[in-house]
């Protein structure tokens, strides 16, 4: 998978945001798998009391979901 190819701008930019930096070359399962639980970690670090959690996973699922079914 390569990020900058297979991803939309939008993506790239959320990922940016929690400090994973697309490159453009082909990146391992290993890497995919370890960049969906960066997200997963940034997901759940977040406040379940005032409804963070499901507003983060809102704006990450979509990348979040490319990244599980890349990673197999």
């Amino acid at each position: 998978m390569n990020l900058e190819v297979d991803l939309s701008e939008k993506n790239q930019e959320l990922l940016q945001e929690i400090g994973i930096k697309s490159e453009n070359r082909e990146y391992s399962k290993d890497e995919i798998k370890t960049f969906s639980n960066i997200i997963g970690d940034y997901i759940f670090s977040k406040s379940s009391k005032n409804g963070d959690i499901a507003k983060t996973l809102d704006k990450y699922g979509d990348v979040l979901n490319i990244f599980v079914r890349n990673e197999k």
